[in-house]
This record gives structure tokens, C-alpha cells and sequence, in this order.
């Protein structure tokens, strides 16, 4: 299978605001998930920086070997989610963390930091030198598990500009899973994907309502018709329905479906890991047409 050639961005012929990335993104990417053990704070904390570190450690390593193209560190574990300000010993982990990842990880990792800390996530970003963004909230407001969010484009943005790192890339989430979005019921997904455009966002992220539940077909298709940034699916992608994905996504957010028994919460199954691979290489090979 083959995607269809990437679309011009943004929309409306309006140049790019955002500099040349220093460790671009691969047209078709697969976007691994570096989900961190509970953090300093967190309920579910254990008591151990080094613990912490290592698993992200190791589970870099076997993404790295298995192939992937970037990572995506995120505080999975941080039961229950909290809106910022996120503790600051758990700011300086994950600091920390980014930044030894990044030295061992060569191609493009990028960051989320839950329940939409996203200026937090722009810092260690920075800080890091990391490549890219995935986002709640970008624009309009939504509910939660940990209550109200924001529209948070604009200061996002001027914040990236004045630190000078305009090589971050932003990718939105469109009506983020896991939130009530009664608040924005007039709207749907292409009105936000329209909206986030509008606010010069690099790409989107479409998602099923959960954690494991891959987004509908049909409105995935309608998303991308109308896209002119790239569209990433963010969650639900298994070996069994990816061929049925692949030609309709410019880029897929994968992290349950490498656990034990597809467990958002469980170890990494380097079967589990291969196994996808696997299936992800066919979809990738071009099709012959002579077949």
C-alpha cells in the first residue's frame, strides 16, 4: 500500500511559520510511545528517579532496534491526571529523562504531557532539543478528567517563537479522547480540524474515543479529504486493522498494541513489537501494479 503524496501546508497557500526541522519526520511515520513510570507526585509514584529513567531507557532501546522512526515520551502512568502546574520534581524527571533519551535515540522524538500541560511540554521540549508536540486543547475548550480545558494555540505558539525554537513541531489533538466535548457540540471534527488550521497548527491527531479504540473509518477519510496538514491517527492501531488504516493516515501514534495483551499500562512485548513491525513493512512496501 502507498499513501497518497503529502498536502501542501498550511491551508490557503499561506507559507509555513514554522523553521526547517532538525531531524525531520519520515513522510509515513510510526510514531512510538515512551510511557514513563509514575512520576515524583503521582499517586502511583514508586520512590525511584533511576527506576524511571532506565525503563525509558530500555524501552528506547528496543524501539530503536526494532525500527521505528520517533518516540513519543509521555507520563502515561501519572494516575489520575492533573491540569498544570505538574510538580516540579516530576518537570525536572522528565527534563532529564528527554534529554538522555535524545542523546541515545537519533532520529525525532517529541513530547505530551498530561492532562494538557502544554507549556510545560514546550519547555522540555526546548530544553531537550526535541523535535515535536502532540497536544490537548489546541483550540476551542473541552472537559477533562481533571476538569476545564483551553484553547491554548495562541500562547503556545508566541511561546515558541520567543524562545526561538520554532523548529518544535505542533500536532493537535481533535477532540481529544478520554474529554466531554459537549461545549463544542455545534462542531465537528473537520470544524476543529478547520479551526486548528486557521491557528497554524503543523499537523492533527484523529483518535477513537479511548485509549485502545482506533477512530471511526469513515470519518478518519473525512478528516484527511479536507486536511492540509498532516493527519495522525493517535490511537487503537493493531496488526489486524492497520492494512485497513494505512492508506488513510499520513502518520500513526502506537503504544498500547506493543504492551502485554495490548495493555495501556503493562510492560513492553518485544513479540508484540515484532509482530507489528512485521505487518507495518508490508503496508509500507509500494504496490506493483504489474500484481
Amino acid at each position: 500500500m502507498k499513501p497518497t503524496p503529502n498536502r501542501p501546508f498550511p491551508a490557503a497557500g499561506r507559507p509555513s511559520i514554522a523553521t526547517p526541522a532538525r531531524r525531520p519526520l519520515p513522510p509515513h511515520p510510526l510514531v512510538a510511545v515512551i510511557a514513563l513510570q509514575p512520576l515524583p507526585g503521582s499517586p502511583l509514584y514508586a520512590g525511584s528517579h533511576t527506576a524511571i529513567l532506565n525503563q525509558a531507557l530500555a524501552d528506547a532501546r528496543l524501539y530503536a532496534n526494532a525500527g521505528v522512526d520517533a518516540l513519543l515520551i509521555e507520563n502515561s502512568y501519572d494516575l489520575p491526571y492533573t491540569r498544570p502546574p505538574l510538580p516540579a520534581p516530576a518537570v525536572r524527571l522528565v527534563t532529564r529523562i528527554a534529554r538522555q533519551l535524545r542523546s541515545q535515540f537519533p532520529g525525532p522524538i517529541g513530547i505530551q504531557l498530561l492532562e494538557a500541560a502544554n507549556r510545560t511540554a514546550l519547555e522540555v521540549a526546548a530544553e531537550a532539543d526535541l523535535d515535536f508536540l502532540r497536544v490537548e486543547g489546541y483550540v476551542f475548550a473541552h472537559i477533562g478528567g481533571a476538569g476545564l480545558i483551553e484553547g491554548c494555540a495562541g500562547q503556545l505558539l508566541r511561546l515558541r517563537r520567543q524562545w526561538h525554537v520554532e523548529h518544535i513541531r505542533i500536532f493537535a489533538d481533535l477532540k481529544k479522547k478520554h474529554c466531554s466535548h459537549a461545549l463544542t457540540a455545534d462542531l465537528d471534527l473537520v470544524d476543529e480540524l478547520k479551526q486548528a488550521e486557521f491557528f497554524l497548527v503543523d499537523g492533527v491527531v484523529v483518535t477513537g474515543p479511548r485509549t485502545g479504540e482506533p477512530p471511526a473509518l469513515a470519518l478518519l477519510r473525512r478528516v484527511r479529504r479536507h486536511a492540509h496538514v498532516p493527519v495522525w491517527i493517535g490511537s487503537g492501531i493493531t496488526p489486524q486493522n492497520l492494512p485497513r488504516y494505512f492508506p488513510h493516515a499520513d502518520g500513526f501514534i502506537v503504544g498500547s498494541t506493543f504492551r502485554a495483551r495490548g495493555d495501556f499500562l503493562a510492560p513492553l512485548d518485544p513479540g508484540r513489537l515484532h509482530a507489528f513491525l512485521n505487518t507495518w513493512r508490508r503496508c509500507c512496501k509500494p504496490v506493483n501494479p504489474t500484481d
